[in-house]
């Protein structure tokens, strides 16, 4: 069994008509991008997600397996994002990309820190669409 899934993605999308009502009701986590707002929604969303147990399946106060999606970004390569991306290379002295963003860390980071030690496993999935130039 897979577990739980919480999904955190950027907050316009929570204004799709019936999808938006859809994701607010299985309690997705919505992201304005600004550090500032999002650190307490996160704060809150993430301790929900620690104190979830299995007790009521398996008798256990074990964590229930939750898969936690970070999909915020939804930005494609274009003059402004590379340009953007290329700052941010300079500014955290890495290396930039050339055929995608550099992601910012600051979120899976804190994510990271207030799952600590429930987190088994970190999957990096990069999409990328035909087409794009």
């Amino acid at each position: 069994m897979h577990g739980h899934i919480c999904i955190i993605l950027k907050e316009s999308l929570k204004y799709i008509p019936v999808i938006g009502e859809g994701m607010m009701f299985w309690s997705f986590i919505f992201l304005a991008r600004n550090w500032a707002k999002d650190k307490a929604r996160l704060q809150s969303s993430l301790a929900k997600i620690k104190s979830q147990v299995s007790g009521h399946w398996s008798g256990s106060q074990k964590l229930a397996p939750i898969w936690l999606l970070i999909f915020p970004e939804g930005t494609n390569i274009s003059v402004n994002g590379r340009n953007a991306s290329k700052r941010w290379a300079e500014k955290s002295g890495q290396p930039d990309m050339v055929h995608c963003l550099l992601p910012k860390s600051t979120g899976l980071h804190y994510c990271l820190q207030e799952l600590k030690g429930t987190v088994e496993w970190v999957y990096d999935c990069t999409i990328a669409y035909d087409g794009v130039p």
